[in-house]
Formats: C-alpha cells, sequence, structure tokens
C-alpha cells in the first residue's frame, strides 16, 4: 500500500515537471508570439540572475528596478494581453441554450 502511494507521487510529480516544462518552451523564431514577446521585452532591461533571464522596468528617475519579470512570466503576460485583444470570440451562444427547469421540464 505504501509502494503505491509512493509510485502514484512519483508519477504526479513525473507529469506535472514534463507540462511544466512542455509550458516553459519559448514560441518557434519567426512566430507571432514570438514577435510579440520581442517587441514586450523591449521595453525591459534584459539580466541574467542564477542563469536565467530577468527582464525589469526601470523608473525614469531611480536606479533600482520598478518592476522585473522573468521569461516564462513575461512570456504569459504577453499572452494574456493577445489573448484579451483577440476579436476571435467563438460563435454567439443562442438565449435559452443550455438551459433546463428543474424537476426535468
Amino acid at each position: 500500500m505504501a509502494t503505491q502511494r509512493i509510485f502514484r507521487a512519483g508519477l504526479i510529480a513525473g507529469t506535472v515537471a514534463a507540462l511544466a516544462a512542455c509550458a516553459s518552451q519559448p514560441a518557434p523564431e519567426g512566430s507571432l508570439a514570438e514577435k510579440q514577446f520581442q517587441q514586450a521585452a523591449q521595453q525591459y532591461q534584459k539580466f541574467e540572475r542564477d542563469g536565467k533571464t530577468v527582464y525589469c522596468r526601470m523608473a525614469h528617475s531611480r536606479i533600482i528596478p520598478e518592476t522585473c519579470l522573468s521569461d516564462s512570466e513575461l512570456r504569459a503576460q504577453v499572452h494574456d494581453y493577445q489573448r484579451s485583444r483577440s476579436t476571435v470570440l467563438g460563435p454567439p451562444i443562442p438565449a435559452g441554450a443550455g438551459q433546463t427547469g428543474i424537476g426535468g421540464s
């Protein structure tokens, strides 16, 4: 029984690690998403911290960074912004669709 719990925990941890690795992959070079990311990255100063890329927006009159984002955080922010601006929302849902009365009537 303890072996099953350990196996399940290992399986779940492996699955989560694999999904995280896939999610953090940058978009292919030349794609629209990569171009949008590069445009957003131009508004930040790029730094290397512990082997990872960090983008910081500096205040106008300060030396201390105002906002810092990791590479994956900035990519997610650009993706969310583009998704919120998308005009493609899908087909409209007709009034009353999916609504059922309680009691089966």
